[in-house]
């Protein structure tokens, strides 16, 4: 009885509980299902901007099929009415409206120049028919249909039946396409920014050469139904940007900006999570480093993505606060920002290292590391750079005062707390400002919301530049504290007295992030001055009108970024970049400069020659000569009836929404909207790598739904029929141009693969630059003027050049590695692709741009007097040992680049070399300042410079440490030529010359 009652009395869900739980449930079941699919799916779905952005260009697309039902539209439009919709595949209203007007102006271009070249094609074919042929064949086929029902009908089919082609007119069309398709295919391999333009164009020679020769006539009227069709969508697209979620170039890349400022603060705070993760999270796929690593390529892609759209900024119209130039202006900080956080996105991976007791001294270094080796002591009392490595080479430090990394890195969260939370707060501020500016363009009242913002911006300003000055004077000496009892011991040690080096290993290290957070919060300070700035200044909304028009010819002729590439294999044009530095030193090894006309000539024509073996002229040839392949059966009398026929097969997705009638226009408005979907999704956020399959799949749903509908409702050449008995035609007719595309594409052979590791050659060599333009910079001695005169190009100018050029091979390496990941599915025809070695080469050289840009902000950050004397004490900066890093640079570049294997000899670790140059005399004046940090001064470890000279020779030891990789994985791939008895050699060599140099002796 007791228990039925508490069963009775126990409270019944309602019904509003019960559906409140089912659509939780299904909110989980939708989440989870979302997280399992590729990341750019699940964050465009969760996406509000995105949906509106699928929606307009939806709404679009299904415009400008539904344009194509009315009877009378699809008769005005022609039988091109399906590139209302084409165009809406290849340019979506995804873009502000002058973009995509410009984008649109390059199709149109396209065509143009198309109709210009067939025109002209008609014209000299027609001068070059035989005339006394074509007054027989007219003739003839008057008199065939003299007294029928329907004599300009049958006229019209003998036309396209061939009656009427001649020989010598169909050279000439032949002629004629040649040269513009080779001449379009240079565009599409030197401005791939034109590469719509290129395609078009293609398309409108194709038509005219095509249909041309059938003509016993002129009739240069060919491309009115193309064109009229591509301005039906032009007004479509026009009026869906104006009115549906619009939106100016300025508001976009202003979105940008935050979003990107957005992932910028997203890593700073990130380092919390840093600094408190466990070991297991900062080593191989540890959930701290992944986060990292992805937060580091999102920000990558967001930048490049940012730079794409600033060329146009100026040719608008805008509405708003910040004309173009200003928001140009935060891009150069922003710019600023990003490569001196790189050593910060990079800290994770050399955390976890350090703290990682498992790895072994050997697989840390390359090659096995004593802890204590006798001819390595310096002689000197304190500590030089080359001590600094010697540490950082060996994992266990032999000194009994030796302080673990792990116990520094709680000082190091707390020292630098208060920096990084005045980082984020001063990027927050920047961010909400603007927002305020891009989003109150025709608000009432917004200024005192941004005065608000402005006061706080100015706010968190003070603050970061209290907290700089108060890590500098008081904050960084917390992480000195642990190493009291050692600079003290230190200061008391008498040289010479055997006792060893102060172990500093772990100090180095956590200077490394302490030093790039400086770096990063001084150029954070900088941007919120800025904005700071230009929010006192700009105090209304107003009209910009548009200016710089003259960029538009070179926007549109760049070469862009290598994700832009025309031609696929793009190798040598890669290469041509990394080495422009090298090109004003280039001379021909096999004849001397020209000196007369003959010679001027020849030298000219062997330009020529080696032009014709790049891959833009290898490119444009099988360009060429596949279109004029594909071509010939529509000028062959036996073929060039059906050949018109098959290239109208119609759609087997229309019986979707026709089932057994022409079609209905709503049942295929209907249809043709849900497909649309999907599709529409995939061509506006699909990556990069994937866009070139989504392109296709687009066309050819395209295709096979417009000329579905055009064969049923306006007149066409054949019985072309609908649904499955010719749906295998349209099949047939894509596997012809696969396959003649297969057999050009190996006509030489190109392959992705290859392309992979002659991108990895040029990025390595673009390295070698990277690196001798901060050596060159390292070891300047002149002082910069205040005029900006004397010693300006290696004294400031460095700083720039420098920022462009690693954020150009930060770019580089993002599109390597899609590359990377789309060579692996190219078959395994001679074998399998050791993609895990490309894949950790790849990452390699990720790790050097890292620690470069490292280097790069230590000696920023460096007082140019205090780093001019350290000059005398610097090894690494030996011209012995630059030789040998340069010199590994490029013998592993020219190994990727040329497939031929590494000798052996040449192969030795560069942290070894450090040592070996240490022993020779190094730079000495007689004018040492007292003041200097020298290495017997136990005050310059507790200086504030020392931080970035320390965290500069941690970033030099991880950039050797990489090379070393790097010529280990080159080995693997290429092959080494094996020098017998050559390892046995130096081994003895080395252990004969240990004493010698430990007890200073010459060898004889």
């Amino acid at each position: 009885m007791t228990s039925s009652v508490s069963l009775s009395s126990s409270p019944r869900p309602s019904k509003s509980t019960i559906e409140q739980q089912t659509g939780s449930t299904a909110s989980s079941r939708l989440s989870s299902f979302i997280d399992r699919l590729p990341p750019w799916i699940s964050a465009n779905l969760r996406a509000k901007k995105s949906w509106k952005m699928l929606a307009r260009c939806w709404l679009a697309s299904w415009i400008a099929f539904v344009v194509l039902l009315p009877e009378k539209s699809v008769r005005t439009l022609g039988n091109a009415a399906f590139f209302t919709l084409l165009g809406s595949m290849f340019v979506p209203p995804n873009m502000p409206l002058q973009i995509f007007l410009f984008a649109l102006f390059t199709i149109v271009l396209g065509v143009c120049l198309g109709w210009a070249f067939g025109a002209a094609a008609m014209r000299a074919a027609l001068a070059a028919r035989s005339q006394t042929l074509l007054r027989a064949a007219l003739q003839k086929e008057a008199q065939s249909t003299a007294g029928l029902a329907n004599p300009d009908a049958l006229f019209q089919a003998s036309i396209f039946e061939g009656v009427f082609l001649d020989t010598r007119s169909s050279a000439v069309f032949g002629a004629f396409l040649g040269v513009g398709v080779f001449f379009f295919a240079l565009i599409r391999a030197y401005a791939p920014r034109l590469i719509i333009t290129s395609v078009f164009a293609t398309i409108a020679i194709d038509i005219f050469c095509s249909y041309g020769p059938l003509f016993p006539f002129a009739e240069y009227t060919l491309m009115n139904s193309l064109l009229t069709s591509l301005a039906c969508y032009i007004a479509i697209g026009v009026v869906v940007i104006i009115f549906i979620f619009p939106e100016s170039l300025n508001h976009a890349v202003l979105t940008s900006t935050s979003g990107l400022l957005s992932k910028v603060k997203s890593l700073i705070d990130m380092q919390e999570d840093v600094l408190n993760a466990p070991i297991s999270d900062l080593v191989g796929d540890g959930a701290v480093l992944t986060r990292v690593t992805g937060a580091r390529v999102a920000i990558v892609a967001g930048l490049q993505g940012l730079k794409s759209q600033l060329p146009m900024l100026d040719l608008e119209f805008n509405w708003g606060r910040w004309n173009g130039d200003d928001v140009k202006g935060l891009d150069k900080h922003i710019s600023t920002v990003i490569p001196r956080l790189a050593a910060v996105q990079s800290f994770a991976k050399l955390l976890g290292t350090t703290l990682d007791t498992s790895s072994s001294p050997s697989r840390a270094s390359g090659s096995e590391a004593p802890t204590q080796d006798a001819s390595y002591t310096t002689g000197t009392s304190g500590v030089s750079d080359t001590e600094l490595l010697r540490q950082l080479r060996s994992r266990h430090h032999a000194h009994s005062l030796d302080i673990p990394p792990a116990d520094l890195v709680p000082i190091l969260r707390d020292a630098t707390h208060q920096l990084r939370a005045a980082c984020a707060s001063a990027l927050a501020a920047c961010i909400s400002i603007i927002d305020v500016v891009n989003t109150k363009r025709y608000a009432r009242g917004s200024n005192a919301e941004l005065d608000s913002r402005a006061a706080e911006l100015d706010t968190t300003i003070e603050q970061l530049g209290s907290a700089l000055t108060g890590f500098k004077d008081s904050d960084r000496l917390a992480l000195l504290e642990p190493f009291r009892d050692i600079l003290e011991a230190e200061r008391a040690r008498v040289p010479g007295d055997g006792k060893g080096e102060p172990p500093l290993r772990s100090l180095c290290i956590m200077y490394v992030f302490a030093a790039n957070m400086v770096t990063a919060g001084e150029a954070i300070k900088a941007l919120g001055e800025y904005v700071s700035t230009m929010t006192h200044k700009r105090r209304r909304n107003r009209l910009w009108a548009p200016k710089g028009l003259r960029m538009i010819g070179k926007v549109l002729t760049q070469r862009g970024t290598d994700s832009e590439g025309g031609t696929g294999e793009d190798p040598v044009s890669s290469q041509e970049k990394s080495e422009k530095d090298e090109n004003p030193y280039k001379t021909d090894p096999d004849a001397m400069p020209p000196s007369n006309i003959v010679q001027k000539l020849a030298n000219n024509l062997h330009v020529v020659y080696l032009w014709t073996k790049t891959p833009e002229a290898m490119f444009a040839f099988k360009y060429t000569a596949i279109t004029i392949a594909l071509w010939i059966p529509s000028v062959v009398k036996t073929s060039a009836s059906e050949a018109r026929v098959q290239n109208r097969t119609p759609s087997l997705d229309k019986s979707l929404g026709s089932a057994k009638s022409r079609g209905s226009p709503y049942g295929m408005a209907a249809s043709v909207g849900v497909f649309l979907i999907p599709l529409v999704f995939c061509r506006i956020f699909a990556p990069a790598q994937y866009l070139p399959g989504v392109l296709m799949v687009c066309a050819t749903w395209t295709l096979i739904v417009g000329y579905s509908w055009l064969d049923g409702h306006i007149q066409v050449l054949g019985d072309v029929g609908i649904g499955w008995p010719v749906a295998w035609r349209r099949w047939v007719l894509v596997m012809i141009g696969c396959a003649a595309s297969f057999i050009m594409m190996i006509l030489p052979p190109t392959s992705a693969r290859k392309s992979v590791r002659l991108r990895c050659a040029s990025i390595m060599s673009s390295l070698s630059h990277l690196y001798s333009h901060l050596m060159a910079a390292w070891i300047d001695e002149v002082v910069p003027t205040e005029d900006g005169k004397e010693g300006m190009p290696r004294g400031t100018e460095w700083v720039q050049d420098f920022r462009e050029k690693i954020i150009a091979v930060a770019q580089q390496l993002q599109t390597l590695k899609m590359q990377a990941a789309i060579a692996r599915f190219e078959g395994n025809i001679r074998g399998a692709w050791p993609s895990k070695e490309y894949n950790k080469l790849v990452e390699v050289e990720t790790e050097m741009t890292a620690n470069l840009a490292m280097l790069a902000g230590s000696l920023v950050q460096l007082d140019h007097g205090t780093r001019v004397r350290l000059l005398r004490h610097t090894r690494v900066v030996n011209p012995n040992f630059i030789s040998e890093v340069v010199s590994m640079f490029l013998h592993i570049s020219q190994s990727l680049r040329t497939a031929e294997p590494l000798h052996q000899a040449q192969k030795h670790n560069l942290v070894d070399r450090v040592f070996y140059h240490s022993e020779g005399p190094y730079l000495h004046t007689v004018d040492e300042d007292a003041d200097a940090i020298k290495p017997n001064h136990v005050e310059s470890v507790m200086s504030y410079d020392f931080m970035f000279y320390a965290s500069g020779v941690v970033a030099v030891f991880q950039l050797l440490q990489n090379i070393n990789e790097a010529r280990n994985i080159t080995a693997r791939l290429c092959g080494e030529v094996r020098f017998e008895g050559f390892e046995e050699w130096r081994e003895k060599y080395g252990q004969v010359r240990a004493p010698v140099a430990s007890t200073g002796k010459t060898e004889s």
